[in-house]
């Protein structure tokens, strides 16, 4: 599969955009991808919203988004055909750069865009020095980048996501059931809003207010 069919394959989530992802203590990553003055490497753990703010900027951008943990079996000639957009925005950086022929195509499309005037924007696990890059030329370009690590919501942070999002759909969301949310599902927030619009469709399908009985009941069923 070449570049060009990839870019017909990969669509942007409905809900990526800047307006839905809750910064906590990530105001400033958020306002530079925003601006996208210089080329960027996003880094942080998974489930951190890499992916979210890739898409982002790739909507509030005009560009192409590319998936490299999904597409990294068709081979570097997935990157073909990418010369174009505005933007290209790399996710999961650190799943090929390990492999020389990945790290050499990586490396010279990094020269045609920057050549070009042309805006990129990565994301990976870790910044450059702890990335296991098959090229020091390539880690050199990657740590030229402007390089900016997600800071993890607090607690208070993650419960203020619940309600403002809960807020956000009609439902009435009582501290107990947000107190319980936080400690029983996973601490990304992907996790917790999934979790949340479980609790919504439930509410609405049973016509039920939302209690912690109903809340552990329906998410007890929804994992099973």
């Amino acid at each position: 599969m070449k570049g060009r069919q990839l870019a017909l394959a990969v669509q942007l989530r409905d809900t990526a955009s800047f307006a839905s992802y809750w910064p906590g203590g990530n105001a400033e990553t958020v306002a530079a991808l925003r601006e996208l003055r210089h080329p960027i490497l996003l880094y942080g753990p998974p489930q951190s919203g890499r992916t979210h703010l890739l898409q982002a900027a790739c909507r509030a951008h005009a560009g192409a988004y590319l998936p490299l943990r999904e597409i990294a079996a068709y081979g570097p000639e997935a990157l073909d055909g990418f010369d174009a957009p505005a933007l290209l925005a790399l996710d999961d950086l650190d799943t090929v750069v390990a492999d020389r022929a990945w790290a050499l195509a990586l490396l010279r499309l990094i020269d045609r865009r920057r050549a070009a005037g042309q805006a990129f924007l990565f994301s990976a696990a870790a910044p450059p020095e702890h990335l296991a890059v098959a090229l020091p030329d390539l880690r050199t370009r990657l740590a030229a980048c402007v390089v900016l690590g997600l800071l993890p919501l607090s607690d208070a942070e993650r419960g203020a996501l619940l309600k403002d999002r809960a807020q956000a759909r009609g439902l009435a969301l009582p501290d107990e059931v947000t107190r319980w949310l936080l400690h029983s599902q996973a601490r990304s927030t992907g996790a917790l809003v999934e979790a949340l619009d479980a609790l919504d469709r439930a509410s609405l399908r049973e016509k039920r207010r939302l209690t912690l009985p109903f809340a552990q009941s329906v998410l007890t069923a929804h994992a099973s």
